[in-house]
């Protein structure tokens, strides 16, 4: 929507990010504003929970065999953190323009809750991945173009910030992606279960991680955790861990400037030569080089 793009890009004059690409917080909790002035080829990308909306530009996503696209007709919703190799469509004259909207728990459970008293059940998704794009219909791309205007003004961020996004994640909900968000809040969901085991290995994955323990903390057997895992990840639980440990590595020396044999013991590697291996064949370049290979925003 070419409004949005217009607001877009009068809240990155806002908030400073009108001559420069990168991410910054925004005066409504939960909201980040990134912009983005570069083309970069498929590169793997850490996401956190939440939804990408884009108002300029756009941007192809790669899951193992799922291929998708968001841009300014479609959303990312992601339930669970992934590692997503991504092609970014950026440049100076047409820059990449949107925000990164936290998952407020709470809010989305009590929405939840609501559609079943009313007995509005979801349409289950045969997929069942944790990852998901959705359309931007035009009660969301209205409800975005508020809350961009919103960002520009201390108390109407206040006061409205949090109303609209709880109408944003409410018509999340009626659309065909209702079910993955309904399925984040319920504990007893393949999702969510799934959730726990990757929210403990984001908090521990430098420490060596048993996947028998790890199906146990998600009440399965081994068996059906490792299924239940692929299918919601794509990845087997020790692929997801190594690619959870190197895209944390590439942060520390990009971020952090620290050598690459350090970061490989940070992250719960033991031998250094066998983080440059695998370094170099999931993100196509040397720890040496990890400066190069791309941008660390969504």
């Amino acid at each position: 929507m070419k409004k949005n793009a217009t607001l877009a890009e009068s809240v990155c004059q806002y908030y400073g990010l009108d001559k420069q690409q990168g991410r910054v917080e925004t005066l409504i909790p939960g909201v980040r504003l990134f912009r983005l002035t570069q083309y970069c080829k498929v590169t793997p990308q850490m996401y956190q929970q939440g939804v990408v909306v884009i108002f300029q530009g756009n941007k192809v996503g790669h899951l193992n065999d799922y291929r998708f696209e968001y841009d300014t007709e479609h959303c990312l919703i992601v339930a669970t953190p992934y590692p997503i190799a991504c092609e970014t469509f950026a440049s100076q004259d047409a820059p990449l323009i949107g925000v990164d909207i936290e998952f407020d728990l709470a809010t989305i459970q009590q929405l939840v809750e609501l559609f079943e008293l009313q007995e509005a059940p979801f349409s289950p998704d045969p997929h069942g991945r944790g990852v998901a794009v959705s359309t931007m219909t035009a009660e969301v791309n209205d409800c975005m173009a508020r809350l961009l205007t919103a960002m520009q003004h201390p108390l109407d961020a206040k006061v409205l910030g949090p109303q609209l996004l709880r109408e944003f994640f409410y018509l999340l909900l009626l659309g065909k992606q209702g079910y993955l968000l309904s399925q984040y809040c319920k504990q007893d969901s393949a999702l969510a279960r799934v959730s726990t085991v990757i929210n403990h290995v984001q908090a521990h994955y430098p420490q060596k991680l048993v996947i028998d323990e790890l199906a146990q903390m998600a009440g399965m057997s081994t068996s059906a955790f490792h299924r239940t895992f692929k299918q919601v990840v794509t990845d087997p639980p020790l692929q997801y861990i190594k690619k959870i440990r190197l895209n944390k590595a590439r942060t520390l020396i990009v971020q952090d400037g620290m050598p690459a044999n350090v970061a490989a013991t940070q992250v719960g590697y033991e031998s250094a030569a066998q983080f440059s291996r695998e370094f170099k064949r999931y993100f196509g370049l040397p720890p040496s080089k990890a400066a190069e290979i791309g941008v660390l925003a969504s």
